[in-house]
């Protein structure tokens, strides 16, 4: 359903006009103001017969309580696969997209069946959306608000940013071959070792120890923080560790408190890094060590016009 079908409909459930009397009006509005555009026409055309069609426009930050007839413009940031759940006594189908703009992320949950094979069949990461008339509850489960499709709600496919080019720059997980060699990979954190988040560091030599340093015994050591994850591009996944800064700027990604916190959020699979890493080998299996990292980048360009 597009926007304007949407707005038609509601001037047809608000009114006694038929939707080929609309169509007359609409079209006298053009008519008479050369310059609106279609979508201006039906929106005056509601107005005149008191009709307001809600259009509440919010930031992901914005919704923090429950709200109705609520309209966001965003990018999916991951389309999770369709699940069966029992409901109720009966099976039941849903679905999960993690959603973004400039201003944070939030989940879209969707149970209608014929709206989960739409959003199979015609969105993918990356494409910028318009949701429009949906509405938000908190979550228990997630401990945080979500957004919920109804059946008035309507999804729109703004752009689909092709990245070909852009995506030369990354490499395949499954072309990481060569220890020592610098690789850009892209992908989410699908789960994270926390059995050993400190090392114990030599700070003369840098040598990594368990007690003292051969050389230097235990008069300069320190505590260096150290994670280790799993990335997954889609088609593999690697280890790739993190060190002492860039292992902060990874904690980063997750506003939670405490560590403990922050690494049980990040290993929902929820979060897609870019990470620079230099290739090593142990035991014979190369994994990764990362310079940097950072979050991938969904933001809307809020320059754009309201559609």
């Amino acid at each position: 359903m597009e926007v304007e079908d949407w707005s038609i409909n509601q001037i047809l459930e608000k009114t006694k006009l038929t939707k080929e009397q609309i169509e007359e009006k609409i079209k006298k509005k053009i008519e008479e103001f050369p310059a609106l555009t279609r979508e201006a026409a039906i929106r005056s055309v509601a107005t005149d017969n008191g009709v307001i069609l809600i259009r509440r426009d919010y930031k992901v930050s914005d919704i923090t309580e429950e709200l109705n007839h609520l309209n966001l413009r965003c990018k999916i940031v991951r389309k999770f696969e369709a699940k069966e759940v029992n409901l109720r006594g009966g099976k039941s189908k849903v679905m999960n997209l993690m959603v973004g703009d400039e201003t944070g992320q939030i989940r879209v949950v969707i149970w209608d069946t014929n709206r989960i094979a739409e959003i199979e069949k015609d969105f993918r990461d990356g494409d910028e959306i318009l949701i429009i008339n949906a509405y938000s509850k908190f979550s228990s489960f997630s401990n945080n608000f979500e957004i919920n499709i109804g059946a008035n709600t309507l999804l729109k496919l703004i752009a689909r940013k092709e990245t070909h080019a852009e995506a030369d720059d990354y490499a395949r997980i499954s072309q990481i071959t060569e220890e020592n060699k610098s690789y850009k990979v892209r992908g989410f954190i699908t789960r994270i070792f926390t059995n050993n988040t400190f090392i114990i560091r030599c700070n003369i030599c840098g040598k990594r120890v368990d007690e003292k340093c051969d050389i230097h015994g235990d008069k300069a050591l320190s505590k260096t923080l150290m994670i280790s994850a799993v990335i997954d591009d889609g088609l593999s996944s690697t280890k790739v560790t993190f060190f002492d800064r860039v292992a902060e700027k990874f904690l980063g990604l997750s506003k939670e408190g405490d560590l403990r916190q922050k690494l049980n959020d990040i290993s929902f699979g929820l979060y897609q890094v870019e990470v620079e890493a230099v290739a090593k080998s142990f035991n014979g299996i190369l994994s990764l060590t990362a310079r940097d990292v950072k979050p991938v980048d969904y933001s809307v360009d809020s320059s754009k016009g309201e559609t």
